[in-house]
Protein backbone atom coordinates (compact mmCIF):
# COMPACT_ATOMS: atom_id res chain seq x y z
CA UNK A 1 0.00 0.00 0.00
CA UNK A 2 1.04 3.76 -0.80
CA UNK A 3 2.07 5.89 2.01
CA UNK A 4 -0.17 8.59 0.20
CA UNK A 5 -3.00 5.49 0.76
CA UNK A 6 -2.28 5.02 4.85
CA UNK A 7 -2.80 8.87 5.42
CA UNK A 8 -6.02 9.25 3.90
CA UNK A 9 -7.24 5.81 5.72
CA UNK A 10 -5.94 6.89 9.28
CA UNK A 11 -8.32 10.08 9.91
CA UNK A 12 -10.95 7.69 8.64
CA UNK A 13 -10.30 5.34 11.56
CA UNK A 14 -10.35 7.65 14.24
CA UNK A 15 -13.58 9.21 13.08
CA UNK A 16 -14.78 5.33 13.61
CA UNK A 17 -13.27 5.07 17.28
CA UNK A 18 -14.87 8.52 18.20
CA UNK A 19 -18.08 7.60 16.98
CA UNK A 20 -18.02 4.24 18.97
CA UNK A 21 -16.87 5.83 21.87
CA UNK A 22 -19.01 9.05 22.20
CA UNK A 23 -21.82 7.86 24.11
CA UNK A 24 -20.17 5.97 26.32
CA UNK A 25 -17.80 9.12 27.17
CA UNK A 26 -21.00 11.81 27.43
CA UNK A 27 -22.63 9.41 29.56
CA UNK A 28 -20.18 9.18 31.79
CA UNK A 29 -19.55 13.42 31.52
CA UNK A 30 -23.76 13.42 32.14
CA UNK A 31 -23.24 11.50 35.64
CA UNK A 32 -20.88 13.73 37.09
CA UNK A 33 -18.04 11.67 36.51
CA UNK A 34 -15.51 14.63 36.59
CA UNK A 35 -16.84 16.55 39.22
CA UNK A 36 -15.29 16.07 42.69
CA UNK A 37 -17.51 13.80 45.48
CA UNK A 38 -19.36 16.21 47.75
CA UNK A 39 -18.65 16.60 51.12
CA UNK A 40 -21.01 14.08 53.09
CA UNK A 41 -23.12 15.16 55.77
CA UNK A 42 -25.07 12.92 59.24
CA UNK A 43 -26.34 9.77 58.66
CA UNK A 44 -29.75 10.97 57.48
CA UNK A 45 -29.00 14.14 55.77
CA UNK A 46 -29.98 15.13 52.69
CA UNK A 47 -27.94 15.85 49.36
CA UNK A 48 -27.67 19.43 51.00
CA UNK A 49 -26.78 18.46 54.77
CA UNK A 50 -30.47 18.99 55.02
CA UNK A 51 -32.40 16.43 57.52
CA UNK A 52 -36.50 15.54 58.32
CA UNK A 53 -39.14 16.61 55.60
CA UNK A 54 -39.47 19.16 53.28
CA UNK A 55 -40.67 22.66 54.75
CA UNK A 56 -45.04 22.88 54.98
CA UNK A 57 -44.87 18.99 55.38
CA UNK A 58 -47.03 19.67 58.27
CA UNK A 59 -49.62 17.43 58.10
CA UNK A 60 -48.04 14.57 57.59
CA UNK A 61 -45.79 11.89 59.74
CA UNK A 62 -42.34 13.32 60.34
CA UNK A 63 -39.33 12.14 59.73
CA UNK A 64 -36.65 11.33 62.43
CA UNK A 65 -33.99 13.67 62.40
CA UNK A 66 -31.00 11.51 62.43
CA UNK A 67 -28.24 14.25 62.11
CA UNK A 68 -29.37 14.92 66.23
CA UNK A 69 -29.60 11.32 66.85
CA UNK A 70 -26.66 10.04 64.82
CA UNK A 71 -23.48 9.85 65.27
CA UNK A 72 -21.47 13.63 65.38
CA UNK A 73 -20.33 13.53 61.74
CA UNK A 74 -17.26 15.04 62.36
CA UNK A 75 -13.82 13.12 61.75
CA UNK A 76 -12.32 13.20 64.78
CA UNK A 77 -9.80 15.59 64.24
CA UNK A 78 -10.99 18.53 65.82
CA UNK A 79 -11.71 20.25 62.31
CA UNK A 80 -15.18 20.39 60.23
CA UNK A 81 -15.17 20.12 56.58
CA UNK A 82 -15.88 23.51 55.17
CA UNK A 83 -19.13 24.95 55.51
CA UNK A 84 -20.33 23.14 58.72
CA UNK A 85 -20.20 24.17 62.02
CA UNK A 86 -21.02 22.18 65.55
CA UNK A 87 -24.43 22.55 66.87
CA UNK A 88 -24.35 24.54 69.72
CA UNK A 89 -27.07 22.33 71.64
CA UNK A 90 -25.98 18.53 70.95
CA UNK A 91 -22.52 18.96 69.32
CA UNK A 92 -23.09 17.29 65.67
CA UNK A 93 -21.27 18.83 62.62
CA UNK A 94 -24.12 20.26 60.26
CA UNK A 95 -24.34 22.66 57.44
CA UNK A 96 -23.41 25.78 58.74
CA UNK A 97 -26.53 27.61 57.03
CA UNK A 98 -28.70 25.37 59.02
CA UNK A 99 -27.23 27.20 62.89
CA UNK A 100 -28.46 30.65 61.32
CA UNK A 101 -31.75 30.73 62.91
CA UNK A 102 -33.24 30.32 66.00
CA UNK A 103 -34.06 27.64 68.38
CA UNK A 104 -37.09 26.55 68.61
CA UNK A 105 -38.55 25.07 72.35
CA UNK A 106 -41.93 23.43 72.20
CA UNK A 107 -43.55 22.29 75.40
CA UNK A 108 -44.55 18.68 75.06
CA UNK A 109 -47.01 16.81 77.45
CA UNK A 110 -45.64 13.43 79.00
CA UNK A 111 -49.10 12.14 80.87
CA UNK A 112 -50.39 8.93 79.79
CA UNK A 113 -52.86 9.81 77.50
CA UNK A 114 -50.11 11.84 75.29
CA UNK A 115 -48.28 8.95 74.63
CA UNK A 116 -46.77 8.06 72.31
CA UNK A 117 -45.70 11.80 71.57
CA UNK A 118 -44.27 13.23 67.97
CA UNK A 119 -40.87 15.13 67.36
CA UNK A 120 -38.84 13.98 70.55
CA UNK A 121 -36.61 11.66 68.59
CA UNK A 122 -36.24 14.70 66.47
CA UNK A 123 -35.11 17.07 69.01
CA UNK A 124 -31.00 18.00 69.94
CA UNK A 125 -31.85 18.71 73.59
CA UNK A 126 -34.82 18.09 75.73
CA UNK A 127 -35.26 18.77 79.11
CA UNK A 128 -38.14 16.89 81.35
CA UNK A 129 -39.53 19.07 84.56
CA UNK A 130 -42.50 18.33 87.29
CA UNK A 131 -45.28 20.11 86.68
CA UNK A 132 -48.86 19.75 89.17
CA UNK A 133 -50.19 16.29 89.77
CA UNK A 134 -46.26 15.27 90.05
CA UNK A 135 -46.31 14.64 86.20
CA UNK A 136 -43.80 15.75 83.85
CA UNK A 137 -43.62 17.73 81.08
CA UNK A 138 -40.64 18.28 77.98
CA UNK A 139 -39.05 21.55 76.91
CA UNK A 140 -37.53 19.69 73.66
CA UNK A 141 -35.04 22.20 71.47
CA UNK A 142 -34.77 21.83 67.62
CA UNK A 143 -31.88 23.67 66.20
CA UNK A 144 -30.67 21.87 62.91
CA UNK A 145 -32.75 19.01 62.59
CA UNK A 146 -36.96 19.70 61.19
CA UNK A 147 -39.63 17.82 62.73
CA UNK A 148 -43.10 18.12 60.53
CA UNK A 149 -45.16 17.33 63.49
CA UNK A 150 -44.39 18.03 67.19
CA UNK A 151 -46.40 17.28 70.21
CA UNK A 152 -49.17 17.44 72.25
CA UNK A 153 -48.34 21.02 73.03
CA UNK A 154 -49.53 21.84 76.24
CA UNK A 155 -49.44 25.11 78.64
CA UNK A 156 -46.03 26.94 79.76
CA UNK A 157 -45.01 26.99 83.34
CA UNK A 158 -42.48 30.11 84.46
CA UNK A 159 -39.69 27.95 85.50
CA UNK A 160 -39.15 26.50 81.97
CA UNK A 161 -38.37 30.44 80.89
CA UNK A 162 -35.33 29.26 82.74
CA UNK A 163 -34.49 26.68 80.06
CA UNK A 164 -35.87 28.53 77.27
CA UNK A 165 -33.93 32.29 77.93
CA UNK A 166 -30.25 31.43 78.00
CA UNK A 167 -30.29 29.80 74.59
CA UNK A 168 -32.10 32.48 72.93
CA UNK A 169 -34.80 30.19 71.69
CA UNK A 170 -38.59 30.79 70.61
CA UNK A 171 -41.42 28.86 72.99
CA UNK A 172 -43.95 27.14 71.51
CA UNK A 173 -46.84 26.58 73.93
CA UNK A 174 -50.48 26.33 74.43
CA UNK A 175 -51.82 28.92 76.85
CA UNK A 176 -49.88 28.72 80.50
CA UNK A 177 -49.83 28.80 84.10
CA UNK A 178 -50.93 32.43 85.40
CA UNK A 179 -47.79 32.72 86.98
CA UNK A 180 -45.89 31.87 83.59
CA UNK A 181 -48.21 34.37 81.57
CA UNK A 182 -47.85 37.38 83.87
CA UNK A 183 -43.93 36.75 83.36
CA UNK A 184 -44.38 36.78 79.57
CA UNK A 185 -46.11 39.75 79.68
CA UNK A 186 -43.14 41.11 82.04
CA UNK A 187 -40.52 40.13 79.89
CA UNK A 188 -42.06 41.46 77.09
CA UNK A 189 -40.45 40.31 73.50
CA UNK A 190 -37.64 38.92 75.05
CA UNK A 191 -39.60 36.01 76.09
CA UNK A 192 -40.10 35.45 72.31
CA UNK A 193 -43.65 33.48 72.90
CA UNK A 194 -45.67 31.59 70.26
CA UNK A 195 -48.77 30.75 71.98
CA UNK A 196 -51.64 28.95 70.32
CA UNK A 197 -54.04 31.10 71.92
CA UNK A 198 -52.78 33.99 70.00
CA UNK A 199 -51.02 31.94 66.83
CA UNK A 200 -53.29 29.57 65.88
CA UNK A 201 -51.98 29.19 62.69
CA UNK A 202 -49.07 27.71 63.75
CA UNK A 203 -50.70 25.10 65.26
CA UNK A 204 -53.14 22.28 64.05
CA UNK A 205 -55.48 19.86 65.84
CA UNK A 206 -54.20 16.09 64.91
CA UNK A 207 -56.77 13.85 64.49
CA UNK A 208 -57.34 10.70 66.68
CA UNK A 209 -56.81 12.42 69.42
CA UNK A 210 -59.07 13.75 72.19
CA UNK A 211 -58.61 17.58 73.39
CA UNK A 212 -55.96 18.43 75.46
CA UNK A 213 -53.97 16.30 73.40
CA UNK A 214 -54.10 17.44 69.60
CA UNK A 215 -52.38 20.31 69.32
CA UNK A 216 -49.17 19.69 67.64
CA UNK A 217 -46.93 21.95 65.49
CA UNK A 218 -44.23 21.65 62.65
CA UNK A 219 -40.84 23.38 62.85
CA UNK A 220 -41.60 25.38 59.25
CA UNK A 221 -45.00 26.59 60.45
CA UNK A 222 -43.21 27.63 63.72
CA UNK A 223 -40.17 29.49 62.23
CA UNK A 224 -42.69 31.62 59.48
CA UNK A 225 -44.51 32.20 62.61
CA UNK A 226 -41.24 33.28 64.32
CA UNK A 227 -40.43 35.57 61.62
CA UNK A 228 -44.20 37.09 61.77
CA UNK A 229 -43.45 37.93 64.80
CA UNK A 230 -39.90 39.91 64.38
CA UNK A 231 -38.04 37.22 66.35
CA UNK A 232 -35.65 36.57 63.51
CA UNK A 233 -35.53 37.87 60.18
CA UNK A 234 -33.66 36.48 56.92
CA UNK A 235 -30.33 38.12 58.14
CA UNK A 236 -29.84 37.04 61.65
CA UNK A 237 -26.60 35.54 61.34
CA UNK A 238 -25.86 35.14 65.48
CA UNK A 239 -25.21 31.85 66.58
CA UNK A 240 -27.53 30.11 69.20
CA UNK A 241 -25.12 30.17 72.55
CA UNK A 242 -23.65 26.60 73.44
CA UNK A 243 -25.81 24.75 75.86
CA UNK A 244 -22.52 22.29 76.45
CA UNK A 245 -19.06 21.88 75.78
CA UNK A 246 -18.65 19.31 73.14
CA UNK A 247 -15.79 17.57 72.22
CA UNK A 248 -14.91 16.75 68.07
CA UNK A 249 -16.09 13.00 68.30
CA UNK A 250 -16.81 11.00 71.04
CA UNK A 251 -12.94 9.42 71.63
CA UNK A 252 -12.02 13.59 71.97
CA UNK A 253 -15.02 14.11 75.28
CA UNK A 254 -12.78 14.68 78.65
CA UNK A 255 -14.55 13.36 81.79
CA UNK A 256 -13.98 12.05 85.07
CA UNK A 257 -13.50 8.28 84.96
CA UNK A 258 -16.75 7.89 86.90
CA UNK A 259 -18.35 4.76 87.92
CA UNK A 260 -19.50 1.91 85.55
CA UNK A 261 -23.24 1.67 84.93
CA UNK A 262 -25.40 0.53 82.35
CA UNK A 263 -28.89 0.96 83.62
CA UNK A 264 -30.34 3.32 86.01
CA UNK A 265 -34.14 3.90 86.96
CA UNK A 266 -35.42 7.34 88.27
CA UNK A 267 -38.57 7.19 90.33
CA UNK A 268 -40.28 10.40 90.55
CA UNK A 269 -43.36 11.79 89.12
CA UNK A 270 -47.31 10.06 89.57
CA UNK A 271 -48.03 6.82 90.10
CA UNK A 272 -49.37 4.81 87.34
CA UNK A 273 -46.50 4.59 84.93
CA UNK A 274 -44.01 7.36 85.12
CA UNK A 275 -40.99 5.68 86.92
CA UNK A 276 -37.98 6.27 83.75
CA UNK A 277 -35.50 3.67 83.22
CA UNK A 278 -32.15 4.21 80.78
CA UNK A 279 -30.43 1.01 79.56
CA UNK A 280 -26.67 1.50 77.84
CA UNK A 281 -26.53 0.41 74.40
CA UNK A 282 -22.60 0.03 74.15
CA UNK A 283 -23.21 -0.23 70.34
CA UNK A 284 -24.67 3.21 69.49
CA UNK A 285 -23.26 4.59 72.42
CA UNK A 286 -26.85 5.91 73.74
CA UNK A 287 -28.91 5.57 76.86
CA UNK A 288 -31.88 4.22 75.41
CA UNK A 289 -35.27 5.42 77.21
CA UNK A 290 -38.19 3.36 78.71
CA UNK A 291 -40.87 4.64 80.63
CA UNK A 292 -43.61 3.09 83.06
CA UNK A 293 -41.74 -0.38 81.91
CA UNK A 294 -42.09 -0.25 78.39
CA UNK A 295 -39.91 1.05 75.92
CA UNK A 296 -40.75 4.73 75.29
CA UNK A 297 -41.43 5.16 71.36
CA UNK A 298 -41.48 8.50 69.07
CA UNK A 299 -45.11 8.27 67.31
CA UNK A 300 -44.08 8.54 63.86
CA UNK A 301 -40.81 6.32 63.61
CA UNK A 302 -41.88 3.76 65.74
CA UNK A 303 -38.46 4.24 67.02
CA UNK A 304 -37.14 4.19 70.93
CA UNK A 305 -36.01 7.15 72.59
CA UNK A 306 -32.92 7.34 73.43
CA UNK A 307 -29.50 9.62 74.01
CA UNK A 308 -26.09 10.19 74.15
CA UNK A 309 -25.91 12.22 77.39
CA UNK A 310 -28.66 11.87 80.12
CA UNK A 311 -28.52 14.45 83.22
CA UNK A 312 -30.06 13.55 86.33
CA UNK A 313 -30.50 17.51 87.53
CA UNK A 314 -31.75 18.28 90.98
CA UNK A 315 -33.30 20.93 92.12
CA UNK A 316 -35.53 22.55 94.82
CA UNK A 317 -39.34 22.34 93.95
CA UNK A 318 -42.23 22.54 96.02
CA UNK A 319 -46.20 23.46 95.51
CA UNK A 320 -46.99 27.08 95.39
CA UNK A 321 -48.75 28.07 98.87
CA UNK A 322 -52.34 28.30 98.32
CA UNK A 323 -52.36 27.69 94.45
CA UNK A 324 -55.83 25.81 93.50
CA UNK A 325 -54.41 23.50 91.19
CA UNK A 326 -50.69 22.46 93.09
CA UNK A 327 -48.76 24.23 90.61
CA UNK A 328 -44.74 24.35 91.79
CA UNK A 329 -42.26 26.76 91.84
CA UNK A 330 -39.10 25.63 90.74
CA UNK A 331 -35.11 27.10 91.17
CA UNK A 332 -33.30 27.03 88.10
CA UNK A 333 -31.08 29.55 89.66
CA UNK A 334 -28.24 29.55 91.85
CA UNK A 335 -26.19 25.76 92.33
CA UNK A 336 -26.91 22.13 93.29
CA UNK A 337 -25.75 18.83 92.13
CA UNK A 338 -26.12 16.82 89.27
CA UNK A 339 -25.12 13.03 87.76
CA UNK A 340 -24.04 13.13 84.35
CA UNK A 341 -24.59 9.46 82.39
CA UNK A 342 -22.04 9.24 79.68
CA UNK A 343 -20.93 6.17 77.86
CA UNK A 344 -21.77 3.55 80.23
CA UNK A 345 -20.36 5.89 83.04
CA UNK A 346 -21.74 8.28 85.67
CA UNK A 347 -20.17 10.74 87.25
CA UNK A 348 -20.73 13.41 89.83
CA UNK A 349 -21.33 17.22 88.78
CA UNK A 350 -22.36 20.55 89.50
CA UNK A 351 -24.74 22.72 88.12
CA UNK A 352 -24.72 26.39 88.17
CA UNK A 353 -27.08 29.40 86.79
CA UNK A 354 -26.60 32.77 87.57
CA UNK A 355 -30.46 34.41 86.79
CA UNK A 356 -32.98 33.78 84.73
CA UNK A 357 -31.29 34.10 81.63
CA UNK A 358 -27.72 33.28 82.82
CA UNK A 359 -26.79 30.31 81.27
CA UNK A 360 -26.95 26.71 82.65
CA UNK A 361 -23.13 25.41 83.17
CA UNK A 362 -22.48 21.89 84.56
CA UNK A 363 -19.16 21.40 86.08
CA UNK A 364 -17.12 18.31 87.89
CA UNK A 365 -16.91 18.50 91.56
CA UNK A 366 -13.45 20.56 91.44
CA UNK A 367 -14.84 22.97 88.63
CA UNK A 368 -13.34 21.58 86.11
CA UNK A 369 -15.54 21.54 82.56
CA UNK A 370 -17.01 18.78 81.45
CA UNK A 371 -16.58 17.76 77.33
CA UNK A 372 -19.22 15.61 76.15
CA UNK A 373 -19.53 13.68 73.38
CA UNK A 374 -21.43 15.04 70.19
CA UNK A 375 -25.24 13.41 70.31
CA UNK A 376 -28.72 14.44 72.02
CA UNK A 377 -28.66 15.37 75.73
CA UNK A 378 -31.60 15.28 77.94
CA UNK A 379 -31.74 16.59 81.28
CA UNK A 380 -34.08 15.46 83.76
CA UNK A 381 -34.77 18.06 86.39
CA UNK A 382 -35.92 16.51 89.83
CA UNK A 383 -36.70 17.35 93.29
CA UNK A 384 -33.32 16.41 95.32
CA UNK A 385 -35.24 13.64 97.41
CA UNK A 386 -36.03 11.73 94.15
CA UNK A 387 -35.11 7.87 94.80
CA UNK A 388 -32.18 7.28 91.22
CA UNK A 389 -31.05 3.51 91.24
CA UNK A 390 -28.12 2.37 89.53
CA UNK A 391 -27.46 -0.87 88.19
Amino acid sequence: MRASDRRRRVPVLVLVVVLALGPALVGLLAAGGCRPAPVAGPPGAGDDGSTGSPAGDEGGGEVSGEGSQGDSGGEGDGEPPPGRAACPLCGTWVPEADLLHRPLAVVIDNAAPSRPQSGLGDACLVYEVLVEGRMTRFVAFFLHTESAAIGPVRSLRPYMLDLVMPLEAVVAHVGGSPQALEEVARLGSSARSIDAMKDPGAFWHMSGRRPPFNTFTGTSLLRAASRARGYEGFSLTAMTPTAFSFAASAEDAVLPTGQSVMRFTLTYGAPGGYAVTYDYDPESGRWMRYIGGAAHIDAATGRQLGATTVIVHRAACRVIPGDPEGRLEMTLTGSGRAKVFVGGRVLDAVWSKAGTDGALVYTGLQGDPLVLPPGPVWVLVVPPETALSLQ
